[in-house]
């Protein structure tokens, strides 16, 4: 539905690489939630490095959204506003929908077909831990055959943002019905190339996506 889950290109392996990963999971995950503070010195002694690969990891997380640094203050998970979530759900029903519709007048049968069994499969995560790996993964399915890569990766880049929020609540699972209904529509739009309505059965899944996310912010962000 909503969410996304990091992309498989990011590099692994650095030092800094390494620990934004564990704290990326955190933040996804709701282990760490909106607002949380990020302590180097304290994030130093749970990865037993320096602070400098610390901070440099902040900084990735920062540039992806995830995190927000500031003087005097230091770092936190990044808390958004209501608007600003709202903002975030805009600009991904407009990009989302624009990918999907240059997409489908290129899917090959071969595209649908795969897209098909990612839908299926998602499915059956959709109950499970990795429900959220598997939406994204048919989302980026349906958008690849658009060949926008660098668009791709900013739907991706909001979505995560996004996720902030519907993980940290992990509520969003509890609605696959109606998300998983919507998948369907979706794919068979899609196969029977009609645009129109396939765009429109997206921008109906990420309002009602939108929508659930702001009920389910604390009251105090949702002013």
């Amino acid at each position: 539905m909503a969410s996304s889950m990091p992309s498989s290109r990011r590099r692994q392996g650095t030092a800094p690489e390494t620990i934004a990963s564990a704290l990326r999971a955190d933040i996804l995950s709701g282990a760490a939630r909106p607002g949380t503070l990020l302590r180097q010195e304290d994030l130093a002694a749970r990865f037993a490095m320096s602070r400098i690969p610390v901070r440099d990891a902040l900084r990735l997380l920062e540039a992806e959204g995830l995190v927000t640094i500031a003087i005097n203050r230091g770092a936190q998970v990044a808390q958004l506003s209501r608007a600003e979530v709202a903002e975030i759900f805009h600009l991904r029903i407009l990009l989302e929908g624009n990918c999907l519709a240059l997409a489908i007048p290129r899917m090959s049968a071969a595209d649908i077909d795969r897209i098909e069994r990612i839908r299926q499969r998602a499915e059956i995560d959709a109950a499970t831990a990795e429900w959220s790996a598997g939406d994204w993964a048919f989302h980026e399915a349906l958008y690849q055959p658009s060949g926008h890569v660098r668009q791709i990766e900013i739907i991706q880049g909001l979505r995560t943002t996004s996720d902030l929020y519907a993980s940290a609540h992990r509520a969003l699972p509890k609605q696959r019905k109606r998300w998983l209904a919507d998948h369907r529509a979706i794919v068979a739009a899609c196969r029977a190339r009609r645009v129109t309505d396939a765009v429109a059965a997206l921008t109906a899944h990420l309002a009602a996506a939108r929508d659930f996310v702001l009920q389910q912010m604390p009251e105090g962000q949702r002013a």
